[in-house]
């Protein structure tokens, strides 16, 4: 994963170069997707050095997700939302539903 601001990989939340703490920053939902797109869309911008957090709504009592439980929000560092969101729609196409 690299640093959104200065591209240096990180090894951790904070950046040796410049100081960016993930932790301290905004991260904004850029997509609300389901399984398995949700693994698909945080392979592909983990694979770029993009940092991502899923937010899953899912019920531990429940391991299945169905519906509006099973919806995953795709969040990252607000400071490099277009470039993650151009990365999405240029290198992965939603499955046309049956």
């Amino acid at each position: 994963m690299n640093c959104p601001f200065c591209k240096e990989v990180l090894e951790d939340s904070r950046c040796q170069n410049c100081g960016y703490d993930l932790n301290k920053c905004r991260w904004i939902s850029i997509k609300k997707v389901y399984p398995p797109d949700d693994i698909i869309i945080e392979s592909l911008l983990k694979a770029s050095g993009i940092p991502v957090k899923l937010h899953r709504r899912e019920v531990s009592q429940i391991p299945v997700g169905i519906g509006p439980m099973a919806e995953t929000d795709i969040y990252v560092p607000e400071i490099i939302v277009t470039e993650a969101k151009s990365l999405i729609d240029s290198n992965y196409n939603e499955p046309e539903p049956n």
